[in-house]
């Protein structure tokens, strides 16, 4: 018997975001996306959180391959980091496009990258694993599905996928699919993006269509906004823009990043006649002019939003500008998109916003019956749902059941938990969930480099405390003269009008000059934490429910 295959996850479970997954048989390992997790706190120093590699550096060794699904933030986000971290020794498979997009990341070290292309007909081989490959359609080119074979045992892991049976994108491979589920399936790893969403996903051929007549109709300008790895979308809007003799503006980086992208492996031939440089928009009559920019989701710093507040150097929305957000927000980011769009209207813009009457966006991500589909064609015996928060991965687990998978053979993980098969000649494989627990404590990514420690995320908090109640600053003097502390200063910030409430502020200052006086032959730091352990008991009895920031200097 052996039970030396695992899987596990260092991200990816019970959350939306740093997907990153572990195959592990032996003296083989191979990881399969590595993720970042954008931050929605309204801090801009952190950049997001990623995995933590602990557990890969210290099987490096291991390590035989990287495989990347697609070129998604949240699949590759996290690869720049992981490879600074434990080097490029080992080949990277992915698509030609997932990799030029990684390239993109690696800046003068993509060379040092051992990419490999693979397509439908590829086999990656190690010791333990053969790995082969199978189309899916998402809304990024360059989207594949792994088959992960031991010498007893057969893995699928579909990566992001849905069904979309237009000629609009690659076709998620069902002859593919139903010959694996005939040859037997093992465990099951599948996208629970949208298991809480019944029904099955909308065509990206529906949009088109809604978008051409909102473009050929609009009366002056049409802006567009969705997101920029959405690059069907964009070449359906370049299609639309030659039918209708009009120009496209890009604004915003990542769309000029992903043209750039889709130039390099040739994705398909694009007429750079139907772009325009800003320079020249203004000399285009409003109703030939599309602007495509970023924004989708409300990001302050993102194009949509500074024409919203007319902070942009360059652009302004004008009376009968139509403006299309092709994309469903998520639901941290609908604030930010309602005050946006309040904003537009009241700059003369019309809007039109995806919603159940006008729909303005296909998800890239199976539904429930795509989903039970995907578990029909591939009967898998266990199962094991990814990709997704606690209760997409419950949801997607019940469908697994009414499938007929036993629900003994669902496995709802967490980051960390290890699940390990018991492999036998001739015997089916049995996979079960381990005591065992990986430490996948995340990291924050701060100015493009990874920090490690629980002292970010104190960081954090202590910026929210300031911006929830302000600071307040204590300042100690010694008088040496007199040999005695004289009355403190006291400063506030974003807390207190100390000048309305003078006498309030005085008698903190009276009952800090009779403790550091009190205290004054305390050692310095020991002075400046009762300092601030009084001024935090001051301010709860004379303003309950406020805790500002306490700094606590002492001058000798």
């Amino acid at each position: 018997m052996n039970k030396n295959l695992k899987i596990l996850a260092l991200g990816g479970l019970h959350e939306v975001g740093k997907n990153c997954y572990i195959i592990e048989k032996n003296e083989d390992l191979i990881i399969i996306d590595c993720g970042i997790k954008f931050l929605n706190n309204g801090y801009n120093l952190a950049n997001g959180m990623i995995p933590n590699f602990a557990y890969l550096k210290e099987n490096k060794e291991k390590i035989k391959g990287l495989f990347i699904t697609h070129g998604h933030e949240d699949h590759i986000g996290g690869m720049p980091y992981l490879l600074e971290e434990i080097g490029y020794e080992f080949p990277i498979y992915g698509s030609a496009f997932s990799l030029a997009l990684l390239k993109g990341k690696l800046g003068n070290k993509e060379n040092l990258l051992k990419g490999v292309i693979f397509s439908d007909e590829t086999v990656a081989r190690t010791a333990e694993f053969r790995v082969n490959f199978f189309r899916v359609t998402h809304s990024i080119p360059g989207s594949f599905g792994l088959i992960v074979e031991t010498s007893h045992s057969r893995i699928v892991l579909t990566g992001d996928f849905k069904f979309d049976w237009t000629e609009i994108g690659e076709k998620t491979d069902l002859v593919k699919l139903a010959e694996v589920g005939k040859k037997g399936v093992d465990l099951l790893l599948s996208d629970s993006t949208n298991a809480e969403v019944p029904g099955t996903t909308p065509t990206e051929r529906k949009i088109i269509s809604r978008l051409e007549v909102i473009i050929s109709q609009a009366p002056g300008r049409a802006i567009i906004t969705s997101f920029a790895s959405n690059v069907y979308r964009l070449k359906k809007i370049i299609e639309i823009a030659k039918k209708y003799d009009k120009k496209i503006l890009l604004l915003g980086s990542s769309l000029t990043k992903m043209l750039k992208a889709i130039q390099k492996v040739s994705l398909w031939k694009i007429d750079n006649s139907i772009f325009v440089k800003s320079a020249f928009e203004k000399k285009i009559p409003p109703q030939k002019l599309i602007i495509f920019c970023t924004g989708s989701q409300g990001e302050a710093k993102a194009v949509l939003s500074r024409l919203a507040h007319q902070i942009h150097p360059d652009w302004k929305i004008i009376r009968g500008d139509t403006v299309i957000l092709t994309s469903s927000p998520i639901m941290d980011n609908r604030y930010n998109l309602e005050a946006i769009n309040n904003k537009l209207i009241e700059l003369g813009a019309t809007i039109y916003e995806n919603s159940k009457e006008e729909l303005l966006h296909a998800s890239g991500h199976a539904c429930q019956e795509d989903l039970k589909l995907m578990l029909t064609l591939t009967k898998p015996r266990y199962f094991m749902p990814f990709h997704g928060d606690f209760r997409m991965l419950k949801v997607h687990g019940s469908l697994a059941q009414e499938t007929g998978v036993p629900i003994d053979n669902v496995f709802v993980c967490q980051n960390g938990e290890v699940v390990q098969a018991r492999e036998e000649e001739n015997k089916p494989t049995q996979f079960f969930l381990t005591n065992q627990k990986i430490d996948t404590t995340p990291h924050y990514v701060f100015n493009q480099k990874i920090i490690q420690g629980d002292w970010w995320k104190d960081y954090l908090d202590l910026r929210q405390q300031m911006s929830h109640f302000g600071v307040v600053v204590v300042i100690t003097f010694y008088n040496q003269v007199q040999q005695k502390f004289d009355l403190p200063y006291l400063f506030t910030y974003g807390f207190l009008n100390m000048e309305k409430n003078k006498f309030l502020v005085h008698n903190w200052k009276k009952n800090l000059h009779k403790l550091v006086n009190d205290k004054k032959k305390s050692p310095v730091d020991e002075l400046k934490k009762q300092i601030k352990e009084k001024m935090q008991d001051l301010i709860s009895q004379d303003l309950p429910k406020t805790k500002p920031l306490i700094i606590s200097l002492v001058d000798e």
